[in-house]
């Protein structure tokens, strides 16, 4: 009875144009195989374009047509020219986003020390990358996707932005801030978007999905022992946004915060870690 109401609910989006952003990643690749499984046109974005070209012809059977397209969603032209190639390509506008841009490299402000002497400074080039990709280039797609919508009438679009907890909490270990506050500008940019299409009357729904922990590449890297947390499969991601794409007409999971089991939302160090 679930899986049927689910496949009706997704129903609405058949033959429709859903964009996912950072398609390469393990969070990416669940995203597009996940709605594989319903006839939709998915445009797959990355700058590596090679694993998602491999991805899609390992789904090729599916029911859905997926598009591989390479994109560096660091720049503003790459990112207004993908939304010019589907309208041209494709023929439609952009009926979902899913903004999956992430990069949780750590960077500390005052640099690296060793013997309580810095040897070197803080990574302006680092900052700049996280909070290019990680607010800059999302809040880009929002933008474009939004006229992208109205452009082609889409009155009932969705936009999906992947958050973190991390943008809802202090992260515990030096080098974190800066991606922490990457995704803490993630958080007020989304209520800021949907402040917006309120003002505009739109009925464009916005979901934010903020993920604990997950065993995947990208959130891997902040932590000091990937292997000593919890954390979820990428799949129970890709759950997650179907969830949020399967409510009825008049209702929007404005915020869905998911935890493995046990987790936390605001992270604490490790028992007996002690913070340099």
């Amino acid at each position: 009875m679930i899986f049927l109401f689910v496949a009706t609910e997704m129903d609405r989006w058949t033959d429709r144009v859903v964009l996912v952003t950072e398609a390469s990643s393990e969070i990416g690749q669940s995203i597009v195989a996940e709605l594989s499984k319903y006839p939709l046109k998915i445009v797959a974005v990355a700058q590596e374009i090679v694993l998602i070209q491999k991805l899609s012809n390992k789904l090729q059977s599916s029911l859905a047509k997926i598009y591989p397209v390479q994109c560096d969603l660091t720049r503003e032209s790459e990112i207004v020219n993908l939304f010019k190639w589907i309208e041209t390509t494709i023929g439609q506008g952009v009926s979902v986003t899913i903004n999956n841009a992430n990069t949780s490299m750590k960077s500390k402000i005052l640099g690296v020390r060793k013997n309580h002497v810095f040897v070197s400074d803080g990574e302006t080039n680092d900052w700049r990358y996280l909070f290019d990709l990680n607010v800059i280039a999302v809040t880009t797609c929002c933008r474009e996707s939004y006229k992208s919508m109205n452009k082609y009438d889409i009155a009932d679009g969705h936009i999906i932005n992947i958050n973190s907890t991390a943008g809802y909490s202090m992260l515990p270990f030096p080098g974190e801030k800066v991606y922490n506050s990457s995704k803490t500008a993630l958080t007020y940019l989304t209520e800021g978007l949907r402040h917006e299409l309120f003002y505009d009357g739109s009925k464009i729904k916005v979901t934010s999905i903020n993920l604990g922990k997950v065993n995947s590449e990208a959130v891997g890297s902040v932590g000091e022992n990937k292997k000593s947390i919890l954390s979820m499969n990428p799949e129970r991601v890709a759950t997650m946004v179907i969830v949020a794409l399967t409510q009825p007409a008049d209702i929007v999971i404005g915020e869905l915060t998911v935890l493995s089991v046990g987790e936390t939302i605001q992270a604490y160090p490790p028992p007996n870690i002690i913070i340099k």
